[in-house]
C-alpha cells in the first residue's frame, strides 16, 4: 500500500472509530465526572459550569495522556514487532499480558477496572466481526492475535471472578489501553493518528457526560470541543513523550534465555592470558 492509500485510509478509519454509536461501551464510565459533580465541586465558588468542567477536562486529560497513552504506545509497539515478524506470536501474547496486568495493578479503583476491563473486550470483539479485513497485509497475523487475546480474556476473567490475586501469562484482564494498541496497529493507524484520536474520543466522552448530567446544553459541550478542548487535546499531544511507552515495551518482554556457556571453566576459555604475564618487579631472582 503506497503513502497517499495508507493516508486515505486513515483518515476514513478515524471517521468510523469516532462514531459515538461504535458498540464499544463508550458510555459505561464518567472518568469521575459524576463523582465530581455529586460532591459539590462543580458549584463550590463557581457561577456556572463551564469554568469547572473545563479543569476537570484538562487535568484528565493530561492524567489519561501519561498514565493510559504510554500503555497503548507499548501494546502498539509489541504488535507492531509481531506483524513485523521480529517477535512471534507467543512472545507477544506473553508481553501484552504482563504490560496488561501491570496497568491492571495501577487501577485502583474497581469501577475503574471494570469499565476498562468490559471495553476492551468489546473492542476487539468489534475486531473479529468488523475490522478483521481492513489490513489485508497483516489479515491472518493479525486475527490470529486477536483471537488468542479474547481466549487469554476470557480465561483472566474467569480467574479474577475465582478470586485469583494475580494473572499468569497468556491469561489476561484485557483492559483498553491494551487492548487499544493492538487494535491500533492490527488495522493499520499509525500511532500518532491512534493517540490523536484517544485524546479527542476522552474529551468527547467527557462532554457527552456532562450533557447526561444536565450541566452542560449539547450546543455549549460543541462548542467547548470546537475551540477551548481543542487546544487541550493538541497540548497534551505536544507534551505525550514516547520515553515512558518504550520502556514499557521494553520491560514486558520475557527474558531472554541465557546464550553463554554454562561449563565450569567456560569464562577461562576466553580470558586474555597475555595480560597475565608477570612484571619485572614481580619475578624473585633470588
Amino acid at each position: 500500500m503506497d503513502e497517499d492509500a495508507a493516508s486515505s485510509l486513515e483518515s476514513y478509519l478515524l471517521l468510523i472509530l469516532s462514531d459515538s454509536n461504535l458498540p464499544t461501551g463508550g458510555f459505561i464510565a464518567s472518568a469521575g465526572l459524576e463523582s465530581y459533580y455529586s460532591h459539590g465541586f462543580m458549584t463550590h465558588q463557581h457561577a456556572d459550569f463551564i469554568t469547572p468542567t473545563l479543569t476537570f477536562v484538562e487535568h484528565t486529560l493530561l492524567n489519561y495522556s501519561t498514565a493510559v497513552v504510554p500503555y497503548m504506545q507499548a501494546a502498539y509497539l509489541l504488535t507492531q514487532s509481531y506483524l513485523h515478524k521480529h517477535h512471534d506470536l507467543d512472545t507477544t501474547l506473553t508481553a501484552l499480558a504482563r504490560l496488561d496486568w501491570h496497568h491492571h495493578t495501577l487501577l485502583l479503583n474497581h469501577v475503574a477496572r471494570r469499565a476498562s476491563m468490559i471495553q476492551g473486550m468489546a473492542l476487539l470483539s468489534l475486531y473479529m466481526r468488523s475490522f478483521s479485513e481492513t489490513n489485508a497485509v497483516y489479515a491472518d497475523a493479525s486475527q490470529a492475535l486477536m483471537e488468542q487475546l479474547r481466549k487469554g480474556i476470557r480465561r483472566g476473567g474467569a480467574q479474577l471472578q475465582g478470586g485469583a490475586l494475580s494473572l499468569s501469562p497468556p491469561a489476561l484482564a484485557g483492559h483498553l489501553p491494551t487492548c487499544i494498541g493492538a487494535f491500533s496497529c492490527c488495522i493499520g493507524l499509525s500511532m500518532e493518528r491512534m493517540v490523536h484520536l484517544n485524546l479527542f474520543l476522552q474529551a468527547r466522552n467527557l462532554m457527552s457526560c456532562s450533557i447526561r448530567l444536565n450541566t452542560l446544553g449539547p450546543y455549549m459541550s460543541h462548542q467547548l470541543l470546537a475551540r477551548p478542548l481543542r487546544g487541550m487535546v493538541e497540548q497534551c499531544m505536544k507534551t505525550t513523550s514516547r520515553l515512558a511507552a518504550d520502556k514499557l515495551y521494553t520491560q514486558s518482554l520475557p527474558p531472554k534465555a541465557p546464550t553463554t556457556a554454562t561449563t565450569p571453566h567456560a569464562a577461562w576459555d576466553d580470558w586474555d592470558w597475555d595480560d597475565e604475564e608477570p612484571d619485572a618487579g614481580d619475578i624473585d631472582t633470588s
